[in-house]
């Protein structure tokens, strides 16, 4: 009790200022805790309110199309987080259903997992349950000096277990909303401010000096190179070819152009013979852009080819999944971050 006493305390006085804590409503904070998973704050916020002012309710985002959901997450990254939202709202919808209230209802939807469930329950609505993220475990872990593996499941149901025990009951969500500031402002990974922590005289860490061995994070990394080869096709009257992307792949549901994908680097020759051998089309290609794009494990090297067809490929059977869209059209469909990149360059958005 003492512990939840001195972190709420601290909270009260230090807690970060952020625009869906000036809420209770629960689709609020639903969208800020699926737009903060694996994204920092700072670039949460204007993307939270110009998503909020878009789809101010979740009768609103189930209306809408995903072309339109993709677009204002457009930027944002991990875009199954959207879909997943908006899963959420139209399943509400169509099943005629209230806002679920406790974390055993809410986990039972795609996207929403053990951390976000508790975060809503304990925040919207008093479930006294802890929510375990990054930030909790690193703060646990130095507070009670555990060196498991915090990436492993049984960690962080341990840490669920022990935290439950000192939750405050009153106020649980305060409680794991302090335990969220405490780990962002003070209890950092790298520099962290223990002179300044409201638990320093009780944490293990601190009295035995391990608060850089800890927590202990095993991870694998395995990353994947892809090299992507795009081609920015444009006919007469400057329609643009794009493509919306519906493989089990990244960037599923988004837009792009006409790709060519290697496992390895390929020479101007190789990329042209690849371009007749899935399209069917002789084209006279120039290099007008290229990127290095780094996922959570993957590397892809793009380059962007200017197109000039050289025969009619509209009627092409192989370009059946491909459409032309006005130019001045093209700021309203979503784009991966590469592509948009690419367009900024070319003064097209």
């Amino acid at each position: 009790m003492d512990f939840s006493k001195k972190i709420i305390n601290w909270y009260k006085k230090n807690h970060r200022k952020l625009p869906w804590r000036e809420t209770k409503n629960p689709y609020h904070i639903l969208v800020s805790e699926f737009m903060l998973q694996q994204t920092r704050v700072s670039q949460t916020i204007k993307y939270y309110l110009n998503f909020i002012k878009k789809f101010p309710s979740l009768e609103k985002l189930a209306q809408a199309e995903e072309k339109d959901v993709l677009k204002k997450w457009e930027g944002l990254g991990y875009y199954s987080r959207a879909k997943y939202l908006h899963s959420f709202a139209k399943k509400l919808k169509n099943d005629k259903n209230s806002f679920p209230k406790k974390y055993q209802e809410l986990i039972k939807y795609k996207g929403i997992g053990l951390y976000t469930g508790a975060a809503i329950a304990s925040i919207c609505f008093h479930e006294v349950i802890p929510a375990i993220d990054g930030n909790a475990c690193r703060v646990f872990s130095r507070y009670f000096g555990i060196y498991n593996d915090i990436t492993s499941t049984t960690t962080k149901n341990m840490f669920r277990i022990i935290v439950s025990k000192i939750i405050d009951f009153k106020q649980p969500g305060i409680f794991n909303q302090a335990i969220m500031d405490l780990g962002s402002i003070l209890c950092t990974p790298k520099n962290p401010k223990c002179l300044l922590c409201p638990v320093k005289d009780s944490c293990f860490s601190i009295k035995n000096e391990t608060v850089h061995k800890l927590p202990v994070k095993k991870i694998k990394k395995f990353i994947k190179h892809r090299f992507f080869y795009y081609l920015f096709i444009c006919d007469r009257n400057h329609n643009i070819c794009i493509n919306k992307r519906s493989t089990k792949d990244i960037w599923k549901g988004l837009y792009d152009f006409p790709l060519i994908e290697s496992k390895k680097n390929l020479s101007i020759h190789e990329i042209k013979d690849k371009i007749w051998e899935k399209f069917r089309v002789v084209v006279s290609s120039t290099l007008i852009y290229k990127i290095k794009h780094k996922l959570t494990h993957q590397i892809l090297s793009i380059l962007f080819f200017n197109c000039e067809v050289l025969q009619d490929f509209k009627k092409n059977i192989l370009f059946n999944n491909f459409f032309f869209i006005p130019h001045n059209k093209i700021g309203e469909f979503p784009f991966p971050r590469p592509i948009i990149l690419f367009l900024k360059h070319e003064k097209m958005i």
